[in-house]
């Protein structure tokens, strides 16, 4: 196994501190690969690689899973509207998933406000946040006949 998967030795403290340095590099490496996906995505450079759609191209040419492709996606495509957006990722204040809930519901006359709301939350809280700002009207009651 390579030495940098090798991780039994490392006191409590250096892993932890290991971790939060991994983690930094990771949100880094996500918000730059977002940019991309958003550039080739809206370049329409899928179809030269014989790609039908950008989704088709992620899972297909670049091998991400169904969801991972569609996470991206969205992020990619809503940060070409509020460029805000790659910085949040990059620096931990959102993730993606979140910005897969909140997307959506962005507009430019309250995305300063959403985005402060969603800083730091969970996905839950996210969903919370867009049912108040968007809320599902009632089902109708139906009879069967």
């Amino acid at each position: 196994m390579e030495k940098k998967y090798e991780l039994q030795d490392l006191p409590d403290s250096d892993l932890l501190l290991k971790l939060a340095e991994v983690l930094k590099q990771s949100r880094r490496v996500e918000s730059v690969l977002v940019a991309h996906i958003a550039e080739v995505d809206a370049r329409g450079l899928f179809v030269s690689q014989a790609s039908s759609s950008m989704h088709k191209y992620c899972t297909d040419v670049l091998n991400l899973s169904d969801a991972e492709a569609f996470l991206r996606i969205t992020a990619a495509r809503a940060s070409r509207r509020y460029p805000v957006l790659l910085k949040m990722l990059d620096d931990g204040r959102l993730h993606l998933s979140g910005l897969a809930v909140l997307a959506p519901h962005l507009t430019n006359s309250n995305c300063v406000e959403l985005l402060a709301r969603a800083t730091h939350k969970t996905k839950g809280e996210i969903q919370k946040l867009v049912a108040e700002i968007a809320p599902k009207p009632d089902v109708a009651p139906s009879i069967r006949k």
